[in-house]
């Protein structure tokens, strides 16, 4: 598929203050092994993120950025909405001047289609209720595959949430109800998108090697788990009530039970509902030591006795490694309807908003940058030699 243009919709961060945001959370300064020696005062020093504040990062922006309908955008207003976007109002080191200066045409432009989307949609007067978005929610919900919807509530769970939790939380919040009012203007412009099932399998038929399962890695070995989940703080009494489940469900795994059933019942892993405690291929190094010695111990079709880690008691089955195979329609059918039909809804969005850019006589008026090349300094050369 097309790798389409990022676009901005009312309600959305900007793309690039998104960008900037996920790069701030890895500027934290990993403190050296004996930094404890120095304080807990330059520990929370050292740990604090570093950055530039973003006035200063953009200070080599023209006064005026951008024009919409003859009027200014200056540089101040791009930064002061810039500030609010990335964490603290800091541009982190992961995004030095060079950087910006070559994505600041880029960044002025989704920060201007914001102000014209944002126009737009105030005087289209499309609203949209706290319930509206309530019921869409159960509709998309509804019709999710068992097994992601299981996924979801036990991962929720373990926030101690439910999905009727997150449903009033997003039914409540007015960026969630901006973006379903531009939703309704967008079909409003572009009518209802559809996709055909004549599409998806033309699609499919089309693009063979998308629809191919690689085989799994050199040294990586496949294995599905039950999980009786503990806290690793919990006193004794817990540890041993989990450790007597875990060994029950051995008896009856070696008595026939079925192991994938199990796992959907009995697992606290999110795995054993979406996947029948299915974890797939891994590799050294990715599991916890005690899973990991575990499961490499085993022959395939193997089962293990209680394994302890921090997560709980497991019981491990080593799986057969796979090869690689060409994925069935119907296994993907539905997700590639999902993407192909996003696509579709993407390519008609973006058209509305190159029109609404247009007819707002939007101006970009930043260049970009490119760095600078230097020329390598000639080696010195070698001295002659005394004739």
């Amino acid at each position: 598929m097309k790798k389409m243009k990022l676009m901005l919709i009312p309600g959305l961060v900007l793309g690039a203050a998104a960008m900037l945001g996920a790069a701030d959370t890895k500027s934290v300064t990993v403190p050296a092994p004996d930094a404890k020696a120095a304080g807990n005062d330059l520990l929370a020093q050292m740990n604090k993120p570093t950055g530039t504040p973003v006035a200063k990062a953009f200070d080599f922006l023209p006064a005026v950025v951008a024009k919409v309908n003859g009027k200014d955008i200056t540089k101040a207003e791009f930064i002061a909405a810039m500030a609010k976007q990335v964490p603290g109002g800091m541009v982190p080191p992961q995004m030095p001047a060079e950087l910006l200066k070559m994505q600041a045409p880029q960044l002025v432009e989704q920060y201007v289609t914001k102000l014209v989307l944002d126009k737009a949609l105030e005087d289209s007067k499309i609203t949209v209720s706290a319930d509206e978005i309530a019921a869409q929610f159960k509709a998309e919900i509804a019709k999710m595959p068992k097994d992601q919807r299981n996924m979801i509530e036990q991962m929720l769970k373990a926030q101690g949430k439910t999905i009727d939790d997150v449903i009033k939380e997003q039914a409540a919040d007015k960026n969630a109800q901006k973006m379903m009012a531009f939703q309704k203007f967008l079909e409003s412009k572009t009518g209802k998108v559809t996709v055909t099932p004549a599409e998806v399998e033309k699609f499919y038929k089309d693009n063979p090697s998308q629809f191919k399962e690689p085989a799994d890695g050199k040294d990586t070995i496949r294995a599905s788990h039950i999980l009786i989940g503990v806290d690793k703080n919990a006193d004794a009494k817990a540890w041993d009530k989990a450790k007597k489940e875990i060994e029950a469900i051995i008896a009856q795994l070696k008595k026939g039970a079925d192991f994938g059933k199990l796992a959907a019942e009995k697992s606290t892993c999110p795995s054993g509902k979406s996947a029948n405690g299915s974890l797939g291929a891994f590799g050294k190094g990715q599991m916890v030591p005690e899973f990991e010695k575990a499961a490499y111990a085993l022959k395939v079709g193997e089962i293990s006795g209680a394994v302890k880690t921090d997560f709980g008691y497991h019981v491990i089955r080593r799986d057969a490694s796979k090869g690689e195979r060409a994925m069935a329609f119907a296994e993907v059918k539905d997700r590639l309807t999902a993407a192909l039909l996003q696509q579709k809804q993407m390519m008609a969005a973006q058209k509305v908003v190159n029109e609404l850019m247009k007819a707002a006589k939007a101006e970009i008026l930043v260049k970009a940058e490119m760095p600078k090349m230097v020329a390598p300094k000639a080696a010195p050369q070698a001295p002659a030699k005394a004739k």
